[in-house]
């Protein structure tokens, strides 16, 4: 149970950290390496391909929001093999998943292909001015802790609860129930940003958190904006 008496919860994907580039064009990039050509392809052909790869792999969600990572009978790589195998057939080549996995797999490892968001300095001075704690519950594969440490932020959260250790993804009760029971404390107490209406905002609103929706439309643009917010 946490000393704190309020607490703030960020999600990780475009709300903590974004690619500098679509994940189509990073995998181009390693795929560019193994002798992919993709100058027949239009602007954009990557990215669309990869986007309907991830969607085929999330046609169908498991029961009660289990993870999708946690319940694949390989984990998170086994998870991530089977979607290369549908981007590979969505693009028409003959690329072999097997040789090329591993060197996809962990460019997204790579510091460089992340951002932080630029409010976050601000935000970590106003948490610990004002004392809140501060933790991450995101739908991620096992890697996110590592992702974390390497950009150089794990040390500033805690907890940080991810989808694939705990089993249940956003938006379930449970990951939130999870996080409530962590710090030991009500719901009023507590908020959380994310990019997500139906993962991060809903869920949390109906719990009775304090939620901030991060999107261009949304409540807020950065994470540092947070700080006016949470100041009145």
């Amino acid at each position: 149970m946490s000393s704190k008496e309020r607490y703030i919860f960020l999600d990780v994907g475009d709300t903590l950290l974004t690619m500098k580039k679509p994940a189509g064009e990073v995998y181009f990039e390693v795929l560019n390496e193994f002798g992919l050509d993709a100058t027949k392809h239009p602007k954009g052909f990557m990215e669309r391909a990869f986007r309907k790869a991830y969607s085929h792999m999330t046609r169908h969600p498991l029961p009660d929001y289990q993870d999708k990572f946690y319940a694949h009978t390989d984990g998170s790589e086994g998870w991530w093999r089977e979607l290369l195998g549908y981007f590979l057939k969505e693009i028409g080549s003959d690329l072999q998943p097997d040789p090329i996995f591993q060197s996809i797999f962990k460019k997204f490892d790579e510091p460089s292909v992340w951002q932080i968001d630029p409010g976050f300095t601000d935000l970590l001075k106003f948490v610990r001015e004002n004392k809140f704690g501060f933790g991450i519950i995101s739908n991620w594969d096992h890697r996110l802790k590592e992702l974390l440490a390497s950009v150089g932020v794990l040390d500033h959260f805690d907890p940080v609860i991810v989808s694939a250790e705990f089993g249940y993804e956003k938006p379930s009760p449970l990951i939130f129930k999870e996080a409530e029971n962590i710090v030991g404390l009500s719901p009023d107490k507590i908020v959380y940003c994310g990019d997500k209406i139906e993962l991060d905002i809903t869920p949390t609103r109906s719990r009775g958190w304090t939620a901030f929706h991060k999107h261009p439309e949304g409540d807020i643009r950065s994470i540092g904006e947070l700080v006016g917010l949470l100041s009145r």
